[in-house]
């Protein structure tokens, strides 16, 4: 019986390596290039790539995998060296820095109602269900606040500073607390981003409520300089005025005009070691990916955070539990 030459077979493995060697290559070329944009603080394009580094690292880890099981030793070098930063960014998320609860602790959530079209019920439901002291309402209309006051918002949190307003234009603070208003705050395409005092059986802190234009190519130098401005407000507050900083920031920490806002603050979620937080998209077969939606604090320690989903609306609202760490002064 004649032998089959073994020859062609050497030959289709060699040129199947060489293929995917070159594949390989240029994926791990291209992830590479996408972890790098973490630190790139650019417009066009590039703070929506950035937004992706968490699915970025996953897919370094992969490619890595990929190039030890090939036995190709270089590329395996390549792929540990873009790792290593998603693996140590992701390793740090998952620290824990949390402090023991209090009688007088501040629970403040925020929630993007998009246009309006969230459900009010299921809204002061997570308000009464989380015992939220102070709560921020982007994109709040008229239409919804009145909705939201029908489901009992008023008799929960009786105290209001922003305004309502068509669209996308409102933003909306509403407490337990007595609150003052100080400043509107536009920021960029929005007219409100207020400015408020909150006061508190443990003191006086500022509050900014935060909604960010969202980095879209035609609007991105706008999302940037909206960003910039917050820095500069966040920069000027007294050292030893406690402040909160909550809502819809339409960026991650991935992003570095969002870790320049957030230089100096504790970010809840990496406080509470919850690693890849992910608030948007809500309500879409697309599961939520991003951490849109954060509060930053100074002058507190973080007890604990987490998300609800509310029908209706495009993000996951965001709570968290914070714990005045002294008595402060109004400011």
């Amino acid at each position: 019986m004649p032998q089959l030459d073994p020859m062609p077979r050497r030959v289709w493995r060699a040129e199947a390596s060489t293929v995917c060697w070159w594949v390989l290559a240029v994926l791990q070329a291209c992830v590479g290039l996408a972890a790098a944009a973490r630190w790139a603080d650019l417009t066009w394009l590039v703070p929506s790539l950035q937004a992706l580094f968490p699915i970025v690292g996953i897919a370094a880890v992969v490619t890595l995998v990929a190039a030890v099981a090939l036995r190709f030793r270089w590329l395996a070098v390549g792929a540990l060296l873009v790792a290593i930063p998603p693996l140590v960014l992701g390793a740090g998320a998952l620290r824990s820095d949390t402090v023991p609860a209090g009688p007088h602790d501040e629970t403040v959530m925020t929630i993007n109602l998009e246009y309006g079209g969230a459900d009010p019920g299921r809204v002061v439901a997570a308000v009464r269900e989380q015992h939220v002291d102070t709560l921020v309402l982007e994109e709040c209309t008229p239409q919804e606040l009145a909705a939201l006051r029908r489901h009992g918002l008023g008799a929960a949190l009786p105290h209001q500073a922003g305004r309502a307003a068509p669209g996308i234009r409102g933003t909306v603070v509403r407490s337990t607390h007595r609150v003052h208003l100080v400043s509107e705050n536009a920021a960029g395409r929005f007219p409100s981003s207020p400015d408020v005092r909150v006061h508190t059986q443990r003191g006086t802190y500022r509050l900014r409520a935060v909604h960010m234009p969202a980095p879209l190519p035609e609007i991105v130098g706008d999302w940037r300089a909206a960003l910039h401005e917050l820095a500069r407000w966040r920069a000027q507050r007294p050292a030893g005025q406690p402040l909160v900083l909550a809502g819809d920031f339409n960026a991650s920490s991935a992003m570095p005009a969002f870790r320049q806002v957030a230089d100096g603050l504790t970010q809840s979620s990496r406080a509470t070691g919850s690693g890849w937080r992910r608030t948007w998209p809500n309500d879409s077969w697309l599961p939520p990916f991003i951490q849109l939606d954060h509060v930053l604090s100074r002058g507190f320690g973080v007890v604990a955070d987490g998300t609800v989903q509310v029908p209706g609306t495009d993000h996951l609202a965001y709570w968290t539990r914070l714990r005045m760490l002294t008595r402060a002064a109004a400011h």
